[in-house]
């Protein structure tokens, strides 16, 4: 798969290409259906099949404020690669970019596609001011729309998922997005109370993921392409009266040194809240329960 960076001074010239437009934050069910037509429509046509996204969240750049993604660039070009897209041009957000006149960006990146696939409220160009009216009206490529997808008369999207792992309503999240939402991180030193208390964790490196509610999950984790079995915790760590927001994940049945490692934590439900403990006793005998409870339900999956 061929991988494009553009700039606001770029022009694309690729003839015979079916395109998929968007952020694709989250790459849910709503957009994989987009980015399935995408694909279905390039079979069609004999095309090449190609994704276009931003490598920042353009909003969040006007404001200057940071973007906690539900995945990353390099996660989105995965997915890509995965459903066997052709290309990804990824756009540069830079203040030209995000001042480019609406006809100016459908001039220079898509009137040389035979076919754009967007979502049915996609925007661009200058304060937002491109529609998908304006894809329809132009006459050098023709515009699929996707409609709007629901799950219980709500759209499905991002926004829609953020709310549910900030509830810590895993289930719901994972449903919509049509996997399990996953962080995937660099292992990092922590501070070494897990080995100590006799369940010894893997402090994530998370940075720029959105974190779920804090609390006590049920994950997989992936380490070297096998998935093992395992508790995440999210949180301050109370009970030592800690400052910074960690997440660490005790692997269960696991002995490895992962300092270093690039690891894969799929959250799979929500098992409780974080508590402030007494004592480091009282500690401990919730986190056995934890793990017995764990153990229990990684049973009743028959995984």
């Amino acid at each position: 798969m061929h991988i494009q960076y553009l700039t606001n001074e770029d022009f694309l010239t690729k003839t015979n290409t079916v395109l998929a437009l968007g952020f694709f934050d989250g790459m849910h069910t709503a957009h994989r259906a987009l980015l399935h037509q995408t694909i279905e429509l390039a079979k069609q046509k004999t095309c090449q099949s190609a994704m276009m996204t931003f490598d920042t969240h353009i909003l969040s750049y006007i404001k200057r404020t940071p973007f906690s993604y539900l995945t990353s660039l390099n996660d989105k070009i995965t997915v890509a690669e995965e459903m066997g897209f052709d290309r990804v041009y990824i756009l540069q957000v830079t203040d030209a970019l995000i001042s480019m006149e609406p006809q100016v960006f459908i001039h220079q990146f898509l009137e040389s596609m035979n076919h754009v696939v967007v979502g049915f409220d996609f925007t661009f160009g200058k304060r937002g001011l491109g529609t998908v009216a304006d894809l329809k009206k132009n006459n050098h490529f023709e515009t699929t729309i996707i409609g709007e997808l629901t799950y219980y008369h709500r759209k499905i999207g991002s926004t829609r998922i953020r709310e549910a792992l900030s509830e810590g309503k895993v289930s719901l999240a994972n449903h919509l997005l049509g996997r399990p939402y996953q962080i995937i991180g660099k292992v990092i030193k922590g501070k070494g109370r897990g080995k100590h208390l006799g369940f010894p964790t893997a402090n994530i490196d998370y940075q720029g993921y959105l974190l779920p509610k804090a609390g006590v999950y049920l994950a997989y984790v992936v380490i070297d392409q096998r998935i093992h079995q395992g508790l995440i915790n999210v949180g301050d760590n109370p009970t030592f009266r800690d400052e910074a927001i960690t997440l660490e994940i005790y692997i269960m049945d696991f002995d490895g040194f992962l300092y270093g490692q690039v690891l894969t934590l799929q959250f799979l439900q929500f098992l409780r809240d974080e508590w402030t403990f007494a004592s480091k006793d009282d500690l401990i005998e919730q986190m056995k329960q934890d793990e017995i409870q764990a153990r229990q339900l990684f049973k009743e999956m028959k995984v």
